[in-house]
């Protein structure tokens, strides 16, 4: 009888030991899982941010600055005049829409806002199309685009005085398609989504 008891009980040790065994190898197969889970999610999250590292490198390696400003002489009787268009950036600057209002009207040429600020001259100058092209950035050579430069001190002297009046509105994008507002005189670029020519009178000259 006490062997059989003896018996039992080591029988009932040994199902227990295994049984501590089966539970440790189980929590340690679940302890392994959970580590390669989160070993998994830390290297996605890694390449991730990698990734994103990588693309804003390439896109700051890209990246345009457009402004828009003015040369000017107001030296009596030599009065000179010209509204200029620059890329102080890296990269390429699509030009996606031009804008020139003169007191909030837009207009579509500068015979036509000469017209406004000059009624009783008639605009003769040097004149750079803007709208649709592409402008490199200037850290390699001169791209500076005059948009107009009226050919006389009286014409230059009719722009130097609307200036307080005119607005310059140029939208531009990035090859990577990121797209900014600037405005004349201006030197914060606003961030938009894209570039909207549709229902606006944009100018073509």
């Amino acid at each position: 009888m006490d062997h059989e008891e003896t018996g039992v009980g080591t029988q009932l040790r040994q199902a227990a030991v295994r049984l501590r065994f089966s539970e440790i190898g189980s929590f340690a197969a679940l302890a392994f899982s959970l580590l390669a889970l989160v070993t998994s999610v830390y290297q996605t999250r890694l390449m991730q941010a990698q990734t994103e590292l990588m693309q804003t490198q390439a896109r700051a390696s890209v990246w345009p600055y457009v402004t828009i400003g003015k040369n000017e002489d107001s030296t009596p009787g030599r009065e000179a005049f010209s509204w200029r268009v620059d890329n102080n950036g890296v990269g390429p600057a699509k030009i996606e829409s031009v804008r020139v209002l003169v007191d909030g009207q837009p207009y579509r040429n500068w015979t036509e806002v000469f017209a406004k600020i000059a009624p009783d001259q008639e605009f003769h100058g040097q004149t750079s199309s803007l709208n649709g092209i592409v402008l490199p950035p200037s850290t390699n050579r001169e791209t500076v685009v005059e948009m107009v430069k009226p050919n006389t001190p009286e014409r230059a002297k009719a722009f130097q005085t609307a200036v307080p009046r005119t607005t310059i509105e140029v939208c531009y994008c990035s090859v990577y398609d990121e797209c900014w507002l600037v405005r004349s005189l201006q030197t914060e670029n606003k961030p938009v989504p894209r570039c909207v020519t549709q229902g606006t009178v944009q100018f073509t000259q």
